[in-house]
């Protein structure tokens, strides 16, 4: 069976959030869909999985929210299984931690896929007059971006308010992306209420510019939050990234398996077989330790 990957977010006022949650969990039964949905005041965000019947019957209940009708989503197939292991559904403060409040009425400009690709010049290059910031986490950029982009160096989002250099990026245009768009919505609210006026965000992230744009001005793979780790977008691409252990090259991401540590990192597979899924020596000795048996 192909399962269908659902993507999509909102922002949108849901001034009874709890009651959103509790209708969807009623709707999301745990034996037929998988995944995380996130509600808050701001609105919702979330990935699931099911079969096409299903997926297709999730949309209906997701438009016929209040504020969210016009609710966008982005589609992905993985085949024979869920890519998630359960259904989880949670209020939660923000729908993409940020700890910062940020006028979500003053975003950037969104760009088409299409009028994103015209930041670049005819030979692959970006347009010098063009600022592309990478939004994402620092694992998610080593193993796949945009050429030219810009990263911050960023282990969460929500260090982005203290990583960015706002100075540079005056009189600039300035153009941002992450994954599905939920992040980079609210970092282009934020630079705004700074004072950058020149501010625009690829319009529903990576994943939907590479269903029509796939090879083009992408480098690498593209990190997921399930157990696929890389999404099929541009699945034969060339590795941009190489082996934490070994230094080879490869885009294999693992997460290590000292869930003491928890760190995604970049391993070839013979150093994933050596390490015992581990991400050094140290973390495998922890894992390798034979459990004692209680008397």
């Amino acid at each position: 069976m192909t399962m269908i990957v659902l993507g999509f977010y909102k922002y949108a006022n849901f001034d009874k959030p709890k009651e959103v949650a509790a209708s969807l969990r009623e709707f999301c039964c745990a034996e037929i869909y998988k995944g995380t949905i996130l509600v808050s005041h701001e609105g919702i965000n979330g990935s699931i999985s099911s079969d096409r019947t299903n997926t297709d019957a999730l949309r209906k209940v997701l438009q016929e929210i209040p504020g969210l009708s016009d609710i966008f989503f982005k589609e992905e197939e993985s085949y024979n299984e869920h890519p998630f292991k359960k259904m989880k559904i949670k209020v939660k403060k923000e729908i993409v931690r940020f700890d910062c409040d940020v006028d979500l009425k003053n975003i950037g400009d969104h760009l088409s896929p299409d009028e994103f690709l015209e930041l670049y010049n005819e030979d692959g290059s970006l347009r010098e007059d063009v600022v592309l910031l990478d939004t994402r986490n620092d694992y998610e950029f080593e193993i796949g971006h945009f050429k030219g982009a810009t990263h911050l160096d960023l282990q969460t989002f929500r260090e982005f308010t203290k990583k960015v250099d706002l100075e540079a990026l005056r009189d600039k245009k300035v153009v941002m992306y992450c994954t599905g768009g939920v992040r980079c919505e609210k970092a282009t609210a934020y630079v705004k209420e700074q004072g950058l006026t020149d501010v625009y965000q690829l319009n529903q992230g990576i994943i939907q510019f590479g269903k029509i744009h796939q090879r083009s001005v992408w480098e690498g793979k593209c990190f997921v939050f399930d157990k696929r780790m890389v999404s099929p977008m541009n699945s034969e691409g060339e590795a941009v990234s190489v082996c934490h252990i070994c230094n080879e090259e490869s885009d294999f991401l693992r997460n290590c398996r000292n869930t003491a540590c928890d760190l995604f990192y970049v391993s070839c597979h013979k150093c994933e077989e050596k390490y015992n899924k581990c991400c050094s020596r140290d973390c495998q000795k922890v894992v390798d330790i034979p459990m004692t048996k209680v008397s």
